[in-house]
């Protein structure tokens, strides 16, 4: 084996992972705020819509009177989220009257396990341009979920900000990109088409853990994913 095909090997192995894909059902209620603040709440502050400036459509909402960081705009997603699924998560900000603070998108759980503040996107935003947060959030409960709330906070209290087009994408049908599972029998293994790299061992990360796998074949792709097969899984 040629050193510039171990390092390729060696370098999926360590890389690769199963990137969850997402469906295209948003799970939030108005997400584009053009039902007034209609499934939104203030998380200790006051909220209302605009219609300037707004990232699309005709509306955006304004969380506004805020005494504190933590402060800023709620949505419960109590009963749409499964344990042990993974979401893509976005939405665009703006600050009102103000050059520069950071705002933040994250989830307050709480369960058995008591209340935790997962921290999804954060970013330095300014009034005189929308700026997207975006990022993936594993559920994973203990217990019984008693709260599950989307929430925006972050810039300085005193400070109002804009949000517009939030999504929570579900999990599309089918779990994991690429990952195809034979029995354990070498005599069921299919050569693949070219582009695809044999490997005799492949320890992988997916949204179930480490994963170990046996007499694999790899194939990078030019994006953020990559594939795998494998004749056995462990």
């Amino acid at each position: 084996m040629s050193i510039k095909y171990f390092c390729l090997c060696l370098f999926l192995t360590v890389f690769l992972s199963l990137v969850p894909s997402y469906g295209n059902t948003n799970l939030l209620t108005n997400p584009g705020f053009e039902s007034g603040t209609t499934g939104w709440t203030g998380r200790s502050c006051s909220i209302n819509t605009v219609t300037s400036p707004v990232h699309s459509g005709s509306s955006a909402g304004r969380a506004y009177e805020r005494t504190d960081t933590w402060q800023g705009i709620k949505q419960s997603l109590l009963g749409k989220m499964k344990d042990g699924e993974t979401y893509q998560i976005s939405g665009w900000v703006r600050l009102e009257d103000a050059n520069d603070g950071t705002v933040t998108v994250s989830l307050e759980q709480t369960d058995d396990d008591g209340t935790r503040y997962i921290n999804v996107s954060s970013a330095s935003v300014t009034d005189s341009n929308w700026v997207q947060l975006e990022g993936e959030f594993s559920l994973y409960v203990t217990g019984t979920l008693k709260t599950l709330d989307i929430y925006f906070e972050g810039p300085a209290a005193g400070i109002s900000f804009f949000v517009d087009d939030v999504n929570v994408y579900n999990p599309e049908a089918g779990g994991t990109d690429t990952m195809s599972r034979n029995e354990r029998n070498d005599a069921q293994l299919i050569e693949p088409d070219e582009g695809w790299f044999p490997a005799p061992l492949a320890d992988v990360k997916s949204p179930l853990g480490l994963m170990q796998c046996l007499n694999v074949y790899l194939r990078p792709l030019f994006s953020s994913r990559g594939s795998i097969r494998a004749s056995a899984f462990y």
